[in-house]
């Protein structure tokens, strides 16, 4: 544990200054943006409308924020790999702590704009959803984003390592392989996904978070009906069995390979 500490220490030490400079730019655009467009624009809209689109960009960007982290730092490392790789830690521990350190990097690029939200809606006049509505859907919604950043990480971290291996045989190409093959593998992936196979073994368990929670959203003027959202155990079993599995198969490729 003390090891592992360590490890995502030194990752922090390294990256803090630039993640509390965005974290900061993100505050201060997602609180004063809003109220400063308002102003400016010379028309009737409220200032949490405004703030409503921006940290729904903001927090749509952010899916992409783990990825760009972990690949980040490991393109540090790979610039003097002898000095990283010079450790008794595992590669799973090597990798592990820049995989947490870049997963919590998109939990905080989230829960920004929801906060920032939070407090639009508490000092807003507003009444376009209730409290309990926006904290139901808001709440859906994030996780939601969460998961597929990790998703989207575990994805980029494998092919970046795919990347790696054919670098010392093709070079400068190996980047049009691994997109080609990304592109493949995509269409398998999706070909997959709508097969009888998976709707038959995968996607079972279903839960309407709708039979939960009223499924008319209440405004000031009017009801209106929400689509149901529904999620199956098995999709979310299958999804973060794959999501783990190729972080294992990246890592122990990397761990074979690279590392050498």
């Amino acid at each position: 544990m003390k090891q592992w500490n360590g490890l995502v220490w030194k990752e922090w030490v390294t990256m803090k200054w630039p993640l509390l400079a965005s974290a900061l730019l993100a505050i201060v655009v997602m609180l004063f943006f809003p109220l400063l467009i308002t102003r400016l624009i010379d028309a009737d809209m409220h200032v949490f409308e405004v703030a409503l689109v921006i940290c729904f960009l903001w927090a749509g960007a952010s899916v992409l924020a783990p990825i760009v982290a972990l690949l980040t730092m490991l393109g540090r490392e790979m610039k003097r790999p002898d000095v990283w790789l010079h450790s008794n830690a595992s590669i799973f521990k090597l990798i592990g702590t820049k995989v947490f350190l870049a997963a919590m990097i998109g939990a905080v690029g989230l829960l920004i704009p929801t906060l920032a939200l939070a407090i639009h809606y508490i000092f807003s006049k507003s009444g376009i959803f209730s409290f309990n509505e926006l904290l139901f859907f808001g709440i859906i919604f994030i996780v939601m984003l969460f998961a597929i950043s990790l998703v989207f990480m575990s994805l980029g971290f494998f092919f970046w390592v795919i990347d790696r291996l054919l670098k010392p045989y093709i070079k400068g190409f190996s980047m049009v392989v691994t997109f080609v093959l990304f592109v493949l593998l995509s269409r398998l992936y999706g070909e997959f996904i709508v097969s009888d196979f998976y709707k038959q073994f995968v996607r079972i368990g279903p839960i309407d978070l709708m039979a939960i929670k009223n499924p008319m959203i209440t405004t000031d003027f009017v009801y209106f009906q929400h689509t149901k959202t529904v999620f199956y155990t098995g999709e979310i079993l299958f999804e973060t069995i794959f999501t783990i599995a190729l972080f294992i198969v990246a890592a122990v490729l990397f761990e074979k390979k690279v590392r050498l």
